[in-house]
């Protein structure tokens, strides 16, 4: 980097934080002790990013419906619902559970955003509670947040749903390696939007929030319409009924690994609860708001999905729900509407819900790779961290989304990705997850003051104990990986994370013992007044 990019030189990692860190902590924040400034060097970069604080009430609730409403209840019941035997009673209780998990989960996030003042989500505050061994959270968590912060799974939902709204059959579909292509390009075009300015990117999200709402009562309206109207009105058969054996009988295995994946599906669904924190340093009073429009966007998305679920079971029979796959929304849409508008006109209605989630999230993870990219310890961060000068969005960022996913998507087959990725995603993320609502315990005996936001301890511990008993059930009924030449998801996730630890370990232990050096960090502002760090080599003695 040229060094006219350079402004200042501002601290060292051990000094003191800087009036503006200072100013963003919780009125309620006392540093007489030495836990407390210790937590507040840990908020040195809390500065407010170049582009300010943008987004509203309006705009946040959009960004969570956006995330949460994706494809995931269009495409992923089929295989919780073939996770479970079929059974309804199991098939509910994940339901209910997840949603319980959602919620307690998305308090969790309230509560620590309503401590630490700064954009950055899970990789902020699983920082802030373990500091020690110093850096070994930064570089896993960061890393393997960078690596696999894929939106591959909204994106290949996308390219299956084109498809079929054009007539293609479900084997077609469910095999070409055209899906694998048109999500290639929609990520593309999506990324080149998101780079031309931040202003053209929040125009068109708040554009497809209006489609998403009407996505909403459609699906609100399809969900009434099934459940409440007679044969004789709607024409189709009901294949639910209270007394059906699909609530005591299974008709397929069940086990430890079918349930986990399940649950992975579930959360799927429900997936971006979370996701908003990323950006949380351009919401506009950032607590109010993420209070406010957190419920109220798991509220809606709760009682839809619930709806569309009743009209999965009641509309589709058993073979139907087990061969439909990702499609099952669409094969609904069509037995209740017919070809042209159930088929076809509500089928794109779903991709357009799949690349307004995609939309909003890699937004959310170029802002997310830019804040890991800012600590500085990998190769090039100093470069793809900053932001375009022109356009002042972090186009080196959107470039390098883009080509992870496109990694993914040449190298995996169209008809295993959506189930390996969601996996892959799956498996690490529970355990950051264990250990982040774990951290929130540990971090109510160290701090002395109460949070503006507290989430509930019961939900805490449901989250503890079902995040348990996913990761440990593949290793009580292990099953051979879907993509021949790879390992199992759960086995690839667990590599990494072990390889991005060893890489810890090397850089920032072994090495500096080695040579007799220790490692400092400095930080840099940039001459659009974002803050970077970098890493020196100082002799010891």
């Amino acid at each position: 980097m040229s060094k006219d990019l350079i402004n200042v030189t501002i601290h060292r990692s051990d000094s003191d934080a800087s009036t503006s860190s200072t100013s963003l902590l919780p009125q309620y924040y006392d540093d007489s002790n030495d836990f407390n400034k210790e937590r507040r060097n840990s908020l040195i970069d809390s500065e407010e990013l170049p582009q300010g604080r943008h987004l509203g009430l309006y705009s946040t609730i959009v960004l969570f419906l956006s995330r949460i409403m994706g494809s995931g209840i269009w495409a992923a019941p089929s295989n919780i619902y073939v996770g479970v035997g079929g059974n309804y009673t199991l098939y509910f209780i994940l339901w209910f559970i997840s949603t319980l998990i959602a919620f307690s989960g998305m308090y969790v996030y309230l509560e620590l955003g309503s401590i630490i003042p700064r954009s950055g989500g899970t990789k902020i505050f699983l920082e802030y509670i373990y500091q020690r061994p110093k850096m070994l959270i930064t570089v896993v968590y960061g890393t393997f947040s960078l690596l696999f912060g894929l939106t591959m799974t909204n994106s290949i939902v996308f390219g299956k749903y084109i498809l079929f709204s054009l007539g293609y059959d479900e084997e077609f579909v469910t095999n070409s390696k055209f899906v694998n292509h048109i999500a290639l390009i929609m990520i593309f075009l999506i990324c080149f939007i998101h780079g031309l300015g931040l202003k053209y990117g929040i125009y068109i999200q708040n554009f497809l929030g209006f489609l998403k709402i009407f996505l909403i009562v459609v699906m609100s309206l399809t969900g009434i319409y099934v459940l409440i109207f007679p044969y004789s009105i709607t024409g189709l058969n009901s294949n639910f009924n209270l007394d059906s054996t699909h609530f005591t009988t299974f008709k397929s295995q069940v086990d430890f690994n079918t349930i986990s994946s399940s649950f992975i599906n579930c959360f799927f669904v429900f997936g971006g609860w979370n996701s908003v924190h990323t950006i949380s340093s351009e919401i506009k009073n950032p607590n109010k708001t993420l209070k406010i429009a957190g419920p109220i966007s798991l509220t809606i998305a709760f009682f839809n999905f619930m709806l569309i679920n009743f009209s999965y079971l009641k509309v589709l029979t058993h073979e139907e729900i087990v061969k439909s796959g990702p499609l099952i929304g669409s094969l609904l849409f069509e037995k209740i509407f017919g070809y042209k508008f159930g088929r076809q006109f509500l089928t794109i209605s779903i991709a357009l819900s799949s690349f307004s989630n995609v939309f909003v999230v890699i937004y959310a993870l170029a802002r997310m790779d830019q804040e890991i990219l800012r600590e500085g310890y990998l190769p090039f961060s100093e470069y793809l961290v900053q932001n375009n000068r022109v356009w002042k969005t972090p186009i080196n960022c959107l470039i390098l989304v883009f080509s992870l996913n496109a990694f993914w998507l040449i190298i995996l087959p169209s008809n295993t990705a959506f189930n390996y990725i969601l996996g892959l995603e799956g498996f690490p993320s529970q355990l950051f997850l264990l250990i982040l609502v774990i951290g929130v315990f540990k971090l109510r005996k160290e701090i002395d003051f109460v949070p503006e936001i507290k989430s509930f301890t019961l939900g805490n511990i449901l989250m503890i104990l079902t995040s348990i008993f996913i990761l440990i059930s593949p290793l009580i009924n292990h099953k051979p990986s879907i993509i021949p030449g790879l390992p199992s998801e759960h086995i690839t996730g667990i590599s990494i994370i072990l390889i991005l630890s060893l890489y810890w370990l090397i850089w920032f232990k072994i090495l500096p013992y080695w040579k007799g050096y220790k490692l400092e960090r400095i930080d840099k502002v940039l001459d659009d007044g974002l803050v970077i760090k970098k890493w020196i080599k100082e002799p010891l003695g």
